[in-house]
């Protein structure tokens, strides 16, 4: 896989997963969406995913994110691509809780991330 699928990959391995550019109408819950950020081996880049559920409570994307942590450790994760591979680590802050001002039921947990890519 290149690093674009092997990143979409990972990401789908934990729920239903989508570049953030590409989410369809109708998309259901829970969802992840990521940003589609790729740069040169060799190099660290800041990046952000999100994860999206909806209810009343914050349980179902609290416990994605926990499983979220215990993927990506303090160390990180190593995600293998074809021609290497992707460092990704957590960012700090690691995670924050937001809303969505036109839906109260929406609940979404910023990750920020840090990726290097490794040839």
């Amino acid at each position: 896989m290149n690093k674009e699928q092997a990143y979409q990959a990972f990401w789908g391995r934990i729920a239903t997963a989508y570049d953030e550019t590409s989410v369809p109408d109708g998309a259901g819950f829970p969802r992840i969406t990521y940003e589609g950020v790729s740069d040169d081996f060799g190099e660290q880049i800041a990046s952000s995913a999100s994860i999206w559920t909806r209810s009343s409570s914050w349980s179902e994307a609290e416990t994605l994110k926990k499983q979220i942590e215990a993927k990506i450790t303090r160390g990180g994760i190593m995600i293998a691509t074809d021609s290497g591979a992707i460092w990704l680590k957590r960012g700090n802050p690691f995670a924050q809780r937001l809303g969505d001002p036109s839906d109260d039921l929406i609940r979404r947990i910023v990750l920020n991330l840090e990726l290097e890519f490794i040839d």
